[in-house]
Formats: structure tokens, sequence, C-alpha cells
């Protein structure tokens, strides 16, 4: 299990770019020795998940849109990414378990995603209605405050919002609806 969650979370900083990535660019992101590293990806690219060039001595790696699973392993890898962060802040853990009881695609971005502690406020994007008295306990009870962007459905977010939450960000809610938003360009 363990090693599964390190081999998808070796994805992370591919996804949702268009463009090719450097192994040593990767390995510098992850924290994670070259040779490790590449298995992880060599693993994928087995998979049909990534696609490698070799351009010399570089060695390129890139998601592979195309891909039948893709869908599947970014899902898996955004839901690895989530866990990890909640096991290091109980606070995130607790709004995480809070939003669940939301049917609505939910989402956490901006620059809580890495700092909770640090952040003046939380930006959180949510579609469809929602109980705002519900949001206002929680805010009070665990001394956080939202930044909330609601909107109708993903298609309404602008394109300089759409980056900036690609960036940084953390799923909370359907998961694979969001995920499909991001890959669109």
């Amino acid at each position: 299990m363990v090693n599964n969650i390190t081999i998808t979370s070796s994805l992370e900083p591919l996804l949702y770019k268009h463009e090719w990535v450097h192994l040593a660019e990767l390995s510098r992101i992850l924290k994670t020795p070259h040779p490790t590293l590449r298995q992880h990806l060599n693993f994928f690219e087995k998979k049909g998940i990534l696609s490698k060039s070799i351009k010399g001595r570089l060695t390129l790696y890139k998601i592979k849109e195309d891909a039948p699973l893709l869908l599947e392993y970014l899902v898996i890898t955004e839901k690895n990414k989530l866990i990890a962060r909640c096991n290091q802040e109980l606070l995130l853990k607790e709004i995480t378990y809070f939003f669940h009881s939301f049917s609505n695609t939910l989402l956490i971005f901006g620059s809580s995603v890495h700092n909770l502690k640090n952040a003046n406020d939380i930006d959180l994007l949510i579609t469809g209605e929602f109980n705002k008295q519900l949001l206002k306990d929680f805010e009070k009870r665990f001394g956080v405050k939202f930044h909330i962007i609601s909107i109708k459905n993903l298609l309404d977010v602008s394109p300089t919002l759409k980056k900036e939450i690609i960036e940084k960000h953390l799923i909370i809610n359907n998961s694979e609806e969001v995920i499909k938003w991001m890959l669109k360009n």
C-alpha cells in the first residue's frame, strides 16, 4: 500500500501540465532520488499513462492525455495528496470531514493548500447551493475564515482563476468532475 501511494505521488508534478518536464526537475520537486523516481515513471510509461522523450542526456516526461486509465490514476493521485495533507494538519482533516457531508463539487485552493496556519483565510470553490449557516457555524467553532467563491458549475470559472486553482489545490468532493475540468484547455 505504502509503495503504491509513493508511486502514484510521482505523477503529482506532471498533473495538468501540457509540456514536457525534465527528470531532474521532477526529482527536485518530489525530493526523490533520480533512480527511484525513474523506476516509478517507467512504471507509468509501461501502463500508458506517461510519454517519455530522450533528447541527448535529457529524459523528459509528460502525461498522456488520451490514456484510457488516466482519470483513474489522477483520482488516486489527488486523493493521496489530500490524505497526506490531512495527516499533516488536523484542521484540514476536520474541514475535509465537514465538507464530505456536502454533495457540492468543492475544492480548496491558493496559499492555504500548503499551510492552513499561516493563511489569512481558506479559499474555497464550491458549486451549487449550500447551507451558508453551517459554514458560519464551522468557522466560529474552529476559528477559521473561508473566502468562498460560489458558482453554478465549473465552466463559470475564469481562465485566470482556473490557472491559479490548477497550480495549488486540494479536491474535497467530486474528484472526477474537477479533474476532467482541469484537463480541458
